[in-house]
């Protein structure tokens, strides 16, 4: 819809991914006047959340973009969009029936009783809304820069977080759980006690070792490094490929580097280190919206975006909306946003992505578990992420499962990730003790657009934000934003605390002893808004 907007602003931010999201609410914070603003009629871009029904029909909106010219000889307009960053479609299929067959009259004839199926599309898409299907799924450290941030500016009460209860890996041939803590090595009967005793040896090197400890391996890979301690190929491959996370040319300080972010994050919150937004990761930008929107930033979605409006030196100006003007001193912009005559898009990579709905777990329980499956190199194939989601995390109906999949691209989505789908699954009807059923696929790729330089040179005062990466968590999200806000507003605070609602001070009330109490309190580092609302599985 067209709103009568206001005319002027400090600052206007142009789509509402995750980037744009986090500048927005620390531009409000510190008392800035914001648009946000998105020609989508949902928050998130390709960082957003869909109910099964709109997934369905991913690709298909498009917004034309009228340009208005000018009516100043001193000024330039360029265009709103391109279509060097946007999602690609590769493929979506139904694996099963439309609906299940009229039974026959004669019901007599058991013979003649058509087979029915447990789940149909049909069935599926009524209860389309039980869906929150993430384009851009993310783990949350739980020592990361995200949580971090969450937790000193307050925006973790926007949100609900759950434990990743397990960490999966593909090892000789079957998947097994990883080791995460000391508990579980010393509890699991697939690592002897010889190796139990390395390992253990090892990850403390890793933590508390000083410089000398890796002395000499500065330009050598981190396999390398584990295979110099003498550890045995299992052990290697759960430190490799499932703790650091790594490839088999990492080199060893990053490795490193990598061990100590996984360990670090141990037992703050659960048995493993990471943390999962309940309703899918679509729900951590509009937290950031929320936040913005507290502090006066005005928020339009669905609008025509006409052009961008520079003058003569390329200075921003303001920006078209409909038929209205609307002034301003900087522009923030998704990568999609801007105008293709300004930046070369031909060195883009991509990320290869999957996502499945499937009628049981990947490694079935007693109980639900979120789980992170860390798949390895293997057959010449790149190491892939998996995420299997259940119900118990808002994301899909019980009795069914969201998994996730995403590897760096170098063919198309399909042939990057079959070697995981046919060792996971199976496409149609199975024995009781077979793999689960992949009832709906979707196959697509997005820019790894964090891997190339995303600045715009040309146009001044106009800052451009990265889609989605490979990264596990928000970490490099969180730095691009705090970069874009402290280019703009260089001596403010990046994202203060906010305070909780029976903090705020209204006129003509004393509100001393709340202040009081709060000083009393301190702020820790555990937020029980984030450590404890059915975050443990």
């Amino acid at each position: 819809m067209e709103y009568d907007l206001p005319s002027d602003f400090d600052i206007i931010v142009v789509g509402t991914g995750m980037v744009e999201s986090i500048v927005a609410a620390a531009a409000s914070r510190i008392g800035k006047r914001v648009l946000h603003i998105d020609s989508n009629h949902y928050y998130g871009g390709l960082w957003a959340s869909f109910n099964l029904d709109s997934i369905n029909k991913i690709g298909e909106d498009g917004h034309t973009q009228e340009v208005v010219e000018s009516n100043t000889e001193n000024e330039l307009i360029y265009s709103v969009g391109n279509n060097a960053f946007n999602l690609l479609v590769h493929s979506q299929t139904w694996n099963i029936p439309e609906s299940n067959p009229e039974k026959d009259v004669d019901e007599s004839d058991s013979n003649s009783v058509q087979q029915e199926y447990k789940w149909t599309q049909e069935k599926l898409l009524k209860i389309s809304r039980k869906f929150n299907i993430d384009l851009a799924p993310k783990l949350h450290f739980a020592k990361g820069d995200f949580v971090e941030l969450l937790i000193s500016s307050n925006i973790a009460r926007y949100s609900e977080f759950r434990s990743v209860s397990r960490i999966l890996t593909w090892l000789n041939g079957t998947l097994e759980l990883v080791p995460c803590s000391r508990s579980d090595v010393f509890s699991s009967n697939r690592v002897s006690v010889i190796e139990k005793r390395m390992l253990m040896k090892l990850l403390t090197s890793c933590v508390d070792g000083d410089e000398n400890e890796f002395k000499g391996y500065e330009n050598k890979t981190f396999q390398t490094y584990l295979k110099d301690r003498k550890l045995t190929e299992n052990l290697i491959h759960y430190v490799l490929y499932a703790i650091a996370m790594c490839k088999d040319d990492t080199l060893c300080l990053e490795g490193v580097e990598r061990t100590k972010r996984f360990l670090g994050s141990l037992g703050r919150f659960g048995k493993t280190p990471f943390l999962y937004s309940m309703y899918g990761s679509g729900e951590i930008t509009q937290a950031f919206c929320r936040l913005s929107a507290v502090f006066g930033g005005i928020y339009a979605l669905n609008q025509p975006l006409n052009g961008f409006i520079y003058d003569n030196d390329n200075n921003f100006k303001g920006l078209i909306c409909g038929k209205q003007r609307i002034n301003a001193k900087h522009l923030v912009m998704s990568l999609e946003k801007l105008p293709k005559d300004v930046v070369d898009f031909s060195t883009t990579e991509y990320i290869s992505r999957a996502i499945f709905i499937t009628d049981k777990s990947i490694m079935e329980d007693e109980k639900e578990h979120l789980t992170l499956l860390l798949f390895p190199p293997i057959d010449e194939k790149t190491s892939c992420v998996i995420l299997e989601l259940g119900s118990l995390t808002g994301t899909c109906p019980k009795g069914l499962y969201i998994v996730h999949m995403f590897t760096k691209q170098t063919v198309n989505p399909e042939e990057d990730l079959n070697h995981c789908v046919n060792k996971l699954f199976h496409k149609s009807e199975r024995e009781s003790n077979s793999p689960p059923i992949i009832l709906w696929s979707l196959y697509f790729s997005v820019p790894n657009t964090f891997a190339q330089d995303v600045k715009c040179k040309k146009l001044l005062n106009t800052y451009v934000c990265p889609g989605p990466d490979l990264d596990l968590d928000y970490d490099p999200a969180i730095q691009k934003a705090k970069e874009i806000f402290e280019s703009i507003y260089s001596n403010s605070d990046f994202l203060p605390r906010a305070p909780d609602p029976e903090e705020i001070i209204i006129e003509g009330e004393d509100n001393n002893n709340i202040i009081n109490d709060r000083e009393d309190e301190g702020h820790g580092d555990v937020n029980p808004e984030v450590a404890q609302p059915n975050n443990t599985a």
